[in-house]
């Protein structure tokens, strides 16, 4: 039988294969097989994003760089052992430093700030990851001319959407296809309802924590408001097929939803699209009980592969200064700068609030970022989906909370965590 090859999967092996074959002048083949000063670079980032980054990177002089978008086969760069392998990568999980420090070069003298700590606080990972892009990820936008009272608790948030219901309008978009936006969602309902059972997650943790009776409500509690009747603009089966740009244009654009559960970063989407991107706001996702809750945060960090260039070295300080994100948070929005120094007079006046909340409150990182492949595509992203897609069909929520219990489990064992 012959096998499938993604297109994702080409990408990846024509960015990492050498090029040497390449009939160039000298400086061409220099950027083709990674020689000379020229600085190969590897992102996650795409499309509005990937541009931004690129106009990070000119802001610094001539171009002496080659972006490589690699999406989410970034792990792939790290171990790159082929003479055009990038010299410096943007890991979205921390996580995927920590079982790559053997490809990794120590940051220069400097780099490293004290107030990265909160973010890094593994002393081993310290010497190699540079912070450089931080996400608010408890986080609802929504529309100002509804008229809209940000709730603060989840049984206030259940009450507006029925509100909303009732005035003929879906309170949420959803971007199911992006299996994060649901493990996100389902983070910050963990995590903002029983932080003790999800920071549980994040230290020695067995799979049955998956069965405990918090996790269980945390899943119901999910299940309760997707499957209500009327809550997701086109229902759960445009949600399972939309992605996270499809989902914020249901709100800022196209009008079907009031709200759209979505990191600060959904802002670039809104002044790109939006008719009047003024006209949305922000509130923090509901906390389960009262009182203060942590936020859930994601963040980019650059690391350098081993052997690090003089050019790849010079190229980090200078995304280390305070200044170096300023035209993507000045031109394209939806970014919070790692560093804190970075000045917030920057920022629109939504960013500003959630870059705040930000160093005003306790932050996790999402369970994907924490559990690897459990908390990834081959676990909690796909229970999730199955989830949403059970409850629209009829199962009650306890019972889709039950199943999806076990299906982590399952999950955990399968994949050899």
């Amino acid at each position: 039988m012959r096998r499938a090859v993604h297109r994702r999967t080409l990408l990846r092996a024509a960015a990492l294969a050498p090029l040497a074959g390449l009939a160039a002048g000298c400086g061409e083949l220099g950027q083709a097989v990674g020689l000379g000063d020229f600085v190969r670079v590897a992102v996650t980032w795409s499309a509005a994003e990937l541009a931004a980054f690129a106009r990070v990177l000119d802001r610094r002089g001539p171009a002496d760089y080659e972006l490589i978008p690699l999406g989410d086969d970034i792990s792939a760069a790290l171990g790159a052992r082929t003479s055009g392998r990038p010299d410096i990568v943007a890991v979205p999980q921390v996580g995927h430093v920590a079982t790559n420090l053997d490809h990794l070069a120590p940051l220069p003298d400097g780099v490293w700030n004290a107030k990265y700590e909160r973010i890094v606080p593994d002393a081993r990972l310290q010497p190699y990851t540079l912070p450089f892009k931080l996400a608010n990820v408890s986080v609802v936008w929504y529309r100002r001319d509804l008229g809209i009272t940000p709730p603060t608790t989840w049984d206030g948030w259940l009450d507006l959407n029925e509100r909303i219901i009732d005035d003929g309008m879906a309170p949420l978009a959803l971007g199911g296809a992006d299996g994060w936006m649901l493990a996100q969602f389902f983070a910050n309902v963990l995590l903002r309802t029983y932080p003790e059972t999800y920071d549980a997650f994040l230290g020695e943790h067995e799979a049955n924590l998956w069965d405990s009776r918090e996790v269980r409500t945390a899943f119901e509690m999910v299940a309760t408001m997707w499957g209500r009747a009327g809550t997701l603009a086109g229902g759960a089966g445009k949600a399972l097929v939309q992605q996270f740009p499809d989902a914020v244009l249901e709100m800022c654009r196209y009008g079907r939803a009031a709200m759209v559960p979505a990191p600060d970063f959904a802002e670039s989407v809104i002044r790109r699209f939006a008719p009047d991107p003024g006209e949305f706001d922000t509130f923090t996702f509901p906390a389960g009980t009262r009182g203060t809750q942590p936020l859930v945060v994601s963040s980019d960090v650059l690391v350098l592969t081993r052997p690090a260039s003089g050019p790849a070295q010079d190229l980090i300080r200078y995304l280390a200064t305070r200044a170096a994100p300023v035209p993507w948070i000045r031109d394209t929005g939806g970014f919070i700068a790692a560093n804190p120094d970075t000045d917030p007079a920057n920022y629109s006046p939504t960013l500003r609030k959630l870059a705040q909340a930000l160093r005003d409150n306790e932050i996790r990182f999402g369970l994907a970022d924490q559990l690897g492949r459990p908390g990834g595509i081959e676990g909690l992203q796909r229970v999730l989906q199955n989830l949403l897609r059970v409850v629209a069909e009829g199962t009650a929520p306890a019972d889709a909370a039950r199943t999806a219990c076990l299906a982590m489990v399952d999950a955990e064992h399968r994949t050899g965590s």
